[in-house]
């Protein structure tokens, strides 16, 4: 009992310090009329004035797709890494989605699926120890970059482009 409230208050130590992260860095987010930040377009304004694309980039078979925007899922997503039973680090994950910028409200409406499905593909990567030592080995991010695109395409559809790992960070418990 005493591991699992340990486990909460560093859970909720890691989640207050994010918020706050986020909360006090230069530009901070944009606030919505209830005060809660929105993150329309994680990328930073191009010149253009358009978040994160602007460009247009070729699709799978060449032929182009239009105008693509990224989209942040908010929230780090946080996986535990188990050894016998023992919870023994934390991994961090920080994730966006490469899509047509006409998408960004369906994807916004799917998040919390998007969150479960990548939060499945994370887990089921935990278990089979991917993340245990070389979590930042290039096969290994690979994979994990395949997995999650196939996921959100299995949500989206096949304009989802890329599932971008902004940032990974491991706490060791």
């Amino acid at each position: 009992m005493q591991k699992i409230i340990a486990l909460v208050i560093v859970l909720f130590g890691v989640g207050g310090g994010l918020a706050l992260g986020l909360a006090l860095r230069p530009g901070g987010a944009s606030q919505g009329p209830d005060g809660a930040a929105e993150e329309h377009g994680a990328a930073e304004s191009t010149a253009d004035g358009h978040g994160g694309g602007g460009e247009s980039e070729a699709g799978h078979d060449g032929e182009i797709t239009g105008e693509r925007d990224y989209v942040k899922l908010g929230r780090q997503i946080i996986i535990p890494i188990v050894k016998g039973g023992k919870t023994e680090a934390l991994i961090l994950f920080d994730l966006a989605l490469d899509v047509p910028s006409t998408m960004i409200e369906r994807v916004h409406a799917a998040k919390p699926r998007l969150r479960d499905a990548f939060l499945r593909v994370l887990f089921a990567m935990s278990y089979t120890g991917a993340f245990s030592s070389t979590y930042t080995d290039e096969r290994i991010v690979e994979e994990l970059r395949q997995k999650l695109r196939a996921a959100a395409r299995r949500l989206l559809g096949d304009e989802v482009a890329e599932v971008l790992i902004l940032d990974i960070m491991r706490q060791e418990l």
